[in-house]
């Protein structure tokens, strides 16, 4: 998956250099559109924003509502790592599904950067969010959240790529059965103010049936994994708010 958006994000840049023009001081050149009337990655005033290559990748191809394929996006989010050193980097949104009162998505981002290239493997979260009936994005909740089957466990939509265990001695198993269910039902009112673990209140953690015996200690060590859940679940929520149906009087 990695490999192919880092095609797909140069193929854009070589597109910008053709569609948007260059008037040879690095000055984009205001277009159109390419010959033939196609879309470009650009904004009327030949600018290239994440917006214009969210329009583009969907409508450039058949892709997009309405068409053989669900709609992508390329979204920014905050990455942090193990030394709680923060960087800008880009998630991928390969799916995204608008059922009655929810919206099902599927998002691939960079969460692990201490290990060797070779194994330096991307994240698939499945995450299904509201639309609440307020239509006020504070609202949106968490139905689902998931990193391998989806919420009807009849597919396989996500993928952990993180280490299993890891080295801290956290597996996978323990983040499906005590992390991930806290964020289930949490609106974005209450995830926005979370940076990272240390943010979560301990009886906040522990609050609802058959967790109170749970401690968020046992992610000390495995902060990278879940502190990055964190800033994915922010970086979808943003997008969401996107959707028309927040914008709708």
């Amino acid at each position: 998956m990695k490999k192919v958006w880092a095609i797909l994000l140069s193929s854009l840049m070589v597109l910008t250099l053709t569609a948007c023009g260059n008037s040879g001081s690095g000055t984009p050149v205001p277009t159109q559109g390419t010959e033939g009337g196609s879309p470009t990655p650009c904004t009327a005033e030949g600018e290239i924003t994440l917006d214009s290559i969210n329009e583009y990748l969907n409508q450039s191809a058949d892709m997009g509502e309405g068409s053989m394929a669900n709609v992508v996006a390329v979204v920014p989010i905050s990455h942090i790592n193990g030394p709680r050193e923060e960087s800008d980097f880009y998630a991928f949104v390969n799916f995204k599904y608008k059922a009655r009162n929810y919206i099902k998505y599927q998002i691939t981002y960079l969460s692990c950067t201490c290990r060797s290239a070779d194994v330096n493997y991307w994240m698939t979260a499945y995450v299904e969010l509201t639309l609440p009936e307020s239509k006020k994005l504070d609202d949106a909740q968490v139905r689902f959240l998931s990193f391998d089957r989806d919420s009807a466990d009849k597919y396989t939509a996500g993928f952990w790529g993180d280490s299993n265990p890891t080295p801290a001695g956290a597996t996978y198993d323990m983040f499906k059965a005590e992390y991930i269910p806290y964020f289930i039902d949490k609106d974005y009112a209450y995830i926005k103010t979370l940076s990272t673990v240390d943010d979560i209140a301990a009886e906040d953690y522990t609050a609802g049936e058959g967790r109170e015996g749970l401690t968020l200690d046992t992610f000390t060590g495995s902060s990278v994994s879940s502190n990055n859940i964190i800033r994915m679940l922010n970086a979808l929520m943003e997008y969401h708010g996107t959707d028309d149906y927040f914008s709708a009087e």
